[in-house]
């Protein structure tokens, strides 16, 4: 192969090397601005420009031997741990489904409307998982406050058909995510960039504080939760600066979010409850006790005649506010453990893969999804074992009980989840690259390339 002498020829070279169609643009674009920078020296060095091009080319070395090096640090990284535990659960939820309306008289209606969802929430999930997730970063701020204002028109999105699908209400689901990119957009900002994020977390607590329950309160929490552990988390990276009264901000934010929960649970009756049951939670309380006090590790708990056909009704009808009871009492606690195991492996993997993540996008997106999905899988727990329903969370189980437009919305996380990890190698808000730092290894080396790979 001829030696190019001009660095847009060195490029072409090199890309050809590059396997991920996606890596080319990036590696280009770095290998290019280390090529100038370096005929640039040569140039002040007194070198003609064509002659300082052609020593910088040359001072980088064989352009196949630096695309092939490049071709194996910039490559997909396919989580196949997390994609294996998200298809699982995906067959779990629709064979649980089935399982619950199998032998009622309607059960052929809803083989083909269970099969559907299951298929939205996969192409969902794939399309998510080959997106470029850094066009979340060119307009993050644009993306972010339509995301934050969905919450007011919660009760206006819904589709009717056979069933009634809360799109509003589950599309909340993504109010961590626009905080993250609200963020992402307003670093580097200060303290007028930190309470600004405030004022738009704020938008989504502002519609909750008129909803009516079940939303209201769990989307409250939820902001309780996620959004202050967000803004924590920004300042924690310093993103606002290191100035204490930040601090004071987000500690402000919690607050906020927390006086207009005790407003609403007043408002609606919740804060009487806490402190005396009604009878009806009186009853679900001893239920509760019961079947946690009589579950076996395999099989139906040694309960009364009453709660027994409870059970049996509870699991033929479904719904998702005592579910995970209904399987702990039906099954026994092997299937209460194993139904969860999919989403313990999602969680465990991602929240130890996010740590290693280089860019800051990519951090801020994986941390809000796995807050959200973290929240969403612990309150529905909690919730199951507390006699208040809906005091916590109005949001299924990710992955595992009823609720098919959220289980589309939370495949549509994971994708965008496993796509930042899968191109985790291209980051492109990096301060020091992967492509840098294997490129000035390749041109410190020796002019022999023997052994060139004991440099990759």
């Amino acid at each position: 192969m001829e030696r190019p002498e001009t660095i847009q020829a060195y490029l072409d070279a090199v890309g050809e090397q590059i396997r991920w169609k996606r890596a080319r643009p990036v590696v280009a674009r770095e290998l290019e601005q280390h090529l100038t920078d370096q005929r640039d020296a040569f140039t002040a060095e007194g070198n003609d420009p064509e002659v300082a091009e052609r020593m910088a080319v040359e001072e980088m070395g064989d352009p196949v031997s630096v695309g092939t090096a490049l071709d194996r640090v910039h490559r997909p990284r396919p989580q196949w741990g997390m994609l294996a535990a998200m298809a699982v659960s995906l067959c779990g939820w629709l064979a649980l489904r089935l399982f619950e309306r199998y032998g009622v008289s309607y059960f052929p209606e809803y083989i083909w409307r269970f099969d559907a969802i299951a298929l939205l929430a996969c192409g969902v999930a794939a399309a998510m998982y080959f997106l470029d997730y850094t066009w979340l970063g060119r307009k993050p701020l644009l993306l972010a406050v339509p995301l934050l204002c969905l919450p007011f028109f919660q009760s206006v999105l819904e589709v009717t058909k056979d069933y009634t699908y809360q799109i509003g209400t589950y599309t909340t689901l993504l109010v961590p995510l626009a905080l993250a990119l609200a963020i992402y957009a307003l670093r580097d900002r200060g303290t007028a960039g930190l309470a600004l994020c405030c004022v738009l977390g704020l938008l989504p607590v502002a519609a909750c504080m008129a909803a009516e329950e079940p939303f209201g309160m769990g989307m409250l929490w939820s902001c309780l939760l996620c959004n202050t552990a967000l803004l924590a988390y920004g300042q924690r990276r310093g993103l606002f600066g290191s100035k204490r009264r930040n601090w004071l901000l987000v500690a402000g934010y919690g607050l906020a979010v927390l006086a207009c929960l005790a407003v609403v649970m007043r408002h609606t009756g919740y804060w009487s409850v806490l402190w005396e049951l009604p009878e009806w939670m009186t009853c679900h309380r001893d239920r509760i006790r019961d079947i946690v006090g009589h579950a076996k590790f395999l099989g139906m708990a040694e309960v009364s005649a009453e709660v027994r056909e409870y059970l049996r009704l509870a699991l033929r009808l479904g719904g998702y506010e005592n579910q995970l009871l209904v399987l702990l009492g039906s099954f026994g606690w092997a299937a209460f453990l194993l139904a969860q195991a999919p989403m313990a492996v999602l969680l465990g993997t991602g929240w130890r893969t996010c740590r290693r993540q280089t860019s800051e996008l990519g951090r801020l997106v994986s941390v809000s999804i796995l807050l959200t999905l973290t929240w969403q899988a612990g309150a529905n727990v909690l919730q199951n074992f507390v006699p208040v329903s809906n005091l916590l969370t109005a949001y299924p189980y990710p992955l595992l009980t009823d609720g098919g437009t959220a289980l589309v919305i939370d495949c549509a996380l994971l994708g965008l989840l496993l796509s930042v990890f899968r191109g985790s190698s291209i980051a492109r808000d990096t301060i020091r690259s992967q492509t840098v730092q294997t490129t000035q290894k390749l041109s410190e080396q020796p002019r022999d390339r023997k052994h060139f790979w004991l440099f990759c």
